[in-house]
């Protein structure tokens, strides 16, 4: 027997968990885990942060799962809560930032064997996170659950709640983003290594 046949559908499960079976919620907790703690990582950048909003969101999502209409998809419903839930956490984060990350990771001991290699890895990190978190964020989304997490475009669409021509096209064009704006980096490592 194939894993789709042994396992129930989402709508089931919601209703399950609508009549209070908390084993169901735990189940489809575990089916979206992954996928929720991608969308919370496409907005938000520290570890800890993507953990909490992952936990919030499922909480808010239990809570809330009498008013879900079982008949309806169930992981857009869920993608949008993460998505509000992340929104939210980044908008407070914002509110509350005291000082710019550059200058506390001027001020951390480097721990690298040579400073330039600390620095270089750092610095091409930043850049790769800057430009992936400067992408729309659909574009962003879809790239990082397709390209980060591996996610088969048919899976990024049910989760979006959107077609998987509209996902790829999404994944194209954030592909194409990051390329034209890393373009740079590329050049300027070909030019270190004919120097």
């Amino acid at each position: 027997m194939d894993q789709a046949r042994r396992d129930p559908p989402d709508g089931d499960l919601a209703r399950r968990v609508q009549n209070g079976d908390r084993d169901a919620f735990e189940i489809l907790a575990r089916r979206y885990l992954r996928p929720i703690h991608a969308v919370a990582a496409s907005f938000l950048r520290e570890r800890a942060d993507v953990e909490d909003a992952a936990q919030e969101t499922f909480l808010k999502a239990l809570r809330a799962i009498g008013s879900f209409d079982p008949n309806r998809p169930f992981a857009p419903w869920l993608y949008q809560i993460a998505r509000n839930v992340a929104r939210n956490r980044l908008a407070e984060r914002k509110r509350h930032a005291t000082e710019p990350v550059t200058d506390l990771a001027r001020s951390l001991p480097d721990s690298a064997a040579s400073p330039e290699v600390g620095v270089e890895g750092t610095e091409l990190g930043h850049r790769i996170a800057e430009a992936i978190e400067a992408l729309p964020e659909q574009r962003r989304t879809a790239f990082r659950l397709a390209e980060v997490e591996g996610y088969a475009a048919v899976e990024v669409a049910r989760l979006m709640g959107l077609s998987p021509g509209a996902v790829r096209a999404h994944i194209h064009h954030a592909r194409k983003d990051l390329r034209a704006r890393l373009a740079h980096l590329v050049e300027d490592e070909n030019e270190h290594a004919d120097g």
